[in-house]
């Protein structure tokens, strides 16, 4: 008799649960060079199941996999964060630091590489800002919180929820506010 073949489909976005952090891994760049990749962490996708969420996180070598049952899980909460911001400032001003230096050696032939990391620096900012704002996104149950570090885009965690929401839904059954009201009121019943 075959098993029967479970149909996932992938939800946005890709992130890392890192090892260190980001502002660390650029530092040791610079000393490790491309090695610094083997410190990112770990990768994480999150798939769609027909009764479940399976988050699966891969080092490299290794697949972990968590399931997160639908009719288990409490609340997802989505957090806006300012990070966005505060990387595309530094990189702005990175930007114009080269920039303003190129001007200042303007007749030297050796203007190219600030004018070159100014671009650079200019060019990754305008791609930082096309993502986006940024979110933290955690999903609770009853005896976990689990840190969703594939959503770090709020356009993915909004798309996120409106797939996860009806198969929430349809594990747990729909609450109207006329009976959440009557819950507050009489909490013993």
């Amino acid at each position: 008799m075959a098993a029967e073949e479970v149909r996932y489909r992938k939800l946005p976005g890709i992130g890392y649960r890192r090892l260190v952090p980001s502002w660390a891994l650029i530092l040791l760049f610079f000393v490790i060079g491309i090695f610094v990749l083997l410190l990112r962490g770990k990768r994480a996708e999150l798939w769609l199941g027909p009764d479940h969420l399976l988050l699966v996180e891969w080092d490299g070598s290794r697949e972990y996999y968590r399931r997160l049952y639908y009719r288990d899980i409490q609340a997802v909460v989505v957090r806006r964060t300012s990070e966005w911001v505060a990387i595309s400032v530094v990189l702005g001003a990175l930007a114009i630091f080269f920039a303003a230096l190129a001007a200042s050696l303007a007749p030297a032939p050796s203007l190219y590489l600030p004018l070159v990391l100014a671009a650079v620096c200019a060019l990754i900012m305008a791609v930082y800002l096309a993502g986006g704002p940024t979110c933290n996104c955690h999903l609770r149950t009853a005896v976990q919180t689990v840190d969703l570090v594939s959503l770090r885009r709020l356009r993915h965690a909004r798309k996120m929820l409106d797939l996860l929401r009806p198969e929430i839904e349809q594990a747990q059954g729909r609450i109207t506010v006329e009976d959440l009201a009557a819950r507050l009121q009489n909490p013993a019943a």
